[in-house]
């Protein structure tokens, strides 16, 4: 009787097992077996009803996997294709930021610190076929920090539609983005002083031409005085302008850029043009991006940036003609391969910063030249800055896409004066900025 219900309790328990399951369940069958617990005729007849159990879970798992499969086609099919080809992305950004002098205008004021998120970045990319393609980024900056007036409202940072087949050369871009005029490669945390002045993000239509050893041709047209707004809002200098004039699509950008050698030196030279008070206001560009023979982690990114032509600012009878130039030295440690073009004004190229380029230092030297403005004037202008600064990628699942980091970044600046500033006005500035961000 004991035999018969150890034979029916062993029967039960290798009901509906797995392969990996019935292999022990034969294991435990040979010990009853050897202890007397079992007979032989027994052994052989749970060992043949535990393969046709095994047997028949096989069958149901193979039977469930297909009807999934068949589900999971059925549902795609019922989407239209182009809903394959969309990729979500996203950036979140907060940082930490002290400065020595709460009010650089007072050189008595205080210390000030300031807690706030500095980005919050979407980005939707759709490839609808082989040459069309959509990019929308949606944008909140400054949330929480009243020095650069954050008010959490969600904007239009780019949207654009892309109009180029694989491998052909020619190629149309519509929409907002950041202008092809300057590149604006940041290793840091803040921004290159190039991007402070001379960023154009506005609305525009470019064609252009791609050739070998990286070459890119284009021409941009667009509406208004975009540049000139946001240099006079940099905060290197202080002026007013004109009232507005203009009415057209009048302003252009011609650029172009080429990699003579592959992933190790990149040129990159651009014009533009916009319709000024009085005056048409022209600036130049050149740039380039080098790394250095026999240290493949070490790079050198510079940009000089120079008005031609410039309006008369408000109040004063002549024309100031400003300049740019930024130098940065960055070494990258256990680098991946960077599969976004050279750049820093758009979300791809901020995210390809801190998911392939892991553990980072930067050093940075920046001038401005504001043509004797402050001293003609009796005002006041930034004159040089220094920036040093680091980047941890701390995690990173490249399977879903997930990297989160720490950054931080000391950044000095010096002022020009004019003699009747000297007693009230700081000439200089310290900053510290901590960042914590995730990209995904």
């Amino acid at each position: 009787m004991f035999r018969r219900m150890i034979f029916v309790l062993v029967m039960i328990a290798m009901s509906g097992v797995s392969a990996a399951q019935a292999g022990e369940g034969v294991a435990i069958l040979k010990i009853l077996l050897k202890k007397g617990v079992i007979t032989e005729q027994e052994y052989k007849a749970i060992k043949e009803e535990l393969k046709a159990e095994t047997q028949k879970a096989q069958m149901k798992e193979e039977i469930k996997k297909e009807v999934m499969e068949e589900v999971a086609k059925k549902k795609d099919e019922g989407l239209p294709t182009w809903t394959k080809r969309i990729k979500l992305s996203g950036l979140l950004e907060g940082e930490y930021r002290w400065k020595k002098y709460r009010d650089i205008s007072n050189k008595n004021s205080d210390s000030t610190s300031d807690l706030y998120l500095r980005r919050l970045e979407l980005g939707l990319e759709a490839e609808l076929t082989d040459w069309i393609k959509a990019n929308t980024a949606l944008n909140s900056e400054w949330i929480g920090d009243s020095v650069n007036n954050g008010d959490q409202k969600i904007t239009v940072d780019e949207a654009t539609i892309t109009l180029q087949k694989e491998k052909f050369p020619l190629y149309l871009v519509m929409g907002k983005r950041p202008q092809p005029f300057g590149v604006f490669e940041n290793h840091l945390i803040t921004d290159p002083m190039t991007q402070d002045a001379y960023e154009t993000k506005k609305v525009g239509l470019t064609a252009g031409y791609t050739g070998p050893l990286g070459l890119d041709v284009s021409a941009t047209v667009y509406k208004g005085e975009e540049q000139m707004d946001h240099l006079v809002a940099s905060g290197l200098f202080e002026v007013t302008r004109n009232s507005a004039t203009g009415n057209d699509v009048g302003s252009y950008v011609l650029s172009a850029s080429i990699s003579p050698v592959e992933d190790h030196l990149k040129f990159f030279v651009s014009y533009l043009s916009e319709p000024g008070r009085g005056s048409r206001n022209d600036t130049a560009s050149l740039g380039i991006s080098a790394g250095i023979p026999g240290l493949k982690n070490l790079r050198l990114d510079s940009e000089y940036m120079k008005a031609l032509k410039r309006e008369r600012y408000s109040g004063f009878n002549e024309a100031f003609k400003e300049g740019v130039f930024s130098i940065t030295g960055s070494y990258v440690f256990n680098t991946r391969e960077r599969h976004e073009k050279i750049g820093g004004a758009e979300l791809k190229e901020q995210k390809a910063h801190v998911t392939e380029e892991p553990i980072e230092l930067a050093l940075r030297f920046e001038r401005f030249d504001d043509d004797e403005l402050a001293e003609k004037t009796s005002s006041w202008s930034a004159k040089n800055r220094y920036s040093l600064g680091a980047r941890y990628s701390f995690y990173r699942d490249e399977k879903k896409d997930v990297t989160a980091y720490v950054g931080t970044e000391f950044r000095y600046t010096d002022y020009r004066l004019h003699s009747s500033l000297t007693n009230t006005r700081a000439d200089n500035n310290k900053e510290m900025f901590l960042k914590l961000g995730l990209s995904f």
